[in-house]
């Protein structure tokens, strides 16, 4: 029996399917990403994020998140891997989280990030302003806030953090934080509620065949 598909949605999913294979061909390694004493990153191919001298490299941070569709109830899980710094301050020290997700598989996607841009070396980032309570029980934000306590730094009580954000694929998300000690009005939605996915629909799956 022959099964017949919309074209855009036959599409749409190849699309997603290909996404997947550039995005295990053409990353970065996240641990080939920060060399001791350079003064870059480089989280997604050779795209570069400049790095002050005076930023201090803590370790890397791999956990997953539970992010949220707006098109289903079920809930995707993700994979975060996060280079953490951190350099002295009067208040404590600020801090700096670069982040990549690499979505594998082709169930799911990012949807598109709106908001105001800024340019970071040539490349249009998402730009957003919040706050983060050194008490935050968000398990992603408190793992964070966790490894610079025990790394000898004394956390502010309220953190006014800065995020640039963009998709390089609609399956990679690179994600940079820098909390400052201070306040700020909106509170730092959790991963979920910055990143909003969009799950395909399985019948799509069974019914499209990719060659290789």
């Amino acid at each position: 029996m022959k099964h017949s598909i919309k074209p855009t949605k036959a599409l749409f999913f190849i699309l997603a399917v290909l996404a997947t294979a550039i995005t295990a061909c053409s990353g970065i390694s996240v641990k080939d990403a920060y060399q001791t004493g350079a003064t870059e990153i480089r989280l997604w191919r050779n795209e570069r994020i400049p790095l002050a001298p005076h930023w201090r490299y803590l370790g890397t941070e791999r956990m997953t998140v539970r992010g949220e569709y707006w098109n289903s109830h079920l809930t995707p899980t993700d994979r975060v891997e996060t280079l953490v710094f951190a350099k002295e301050g009067i208040d404590g020290g600020s801090f700096l989280l670069a982040s990549r997700v690499v979505k594998t598989g082709t169930i799911d996607i990012f949807r598109f990030l709106g908001g105001d841009k800024t340019d970071l070396e040539g490349v249009a980032y998402r730009e957003a302003h919040y706050g983060l309570d050194a008490n935050s029980t968000d398990p992603e934000y408190q793992r964070y806030l966790n490894v610079l306590s025990t790394a000898g730094f004394t956390l502010a009580p309220h953190y006014a953090v800065r995020v640039l954000d963009r998709l390089p694929l609609d399956t990679v998300l690179v994600r940079i934080m820098e909390l400052t000690p201070g306040h700020a009005t909106l509170p730092l939605p959790a991963y979920g509620r910055l990143y909003q996915q969009e799950r395909l629909e399985r019948s799509e799956s069974k019914d499209v065949i990719v060659k290789p």
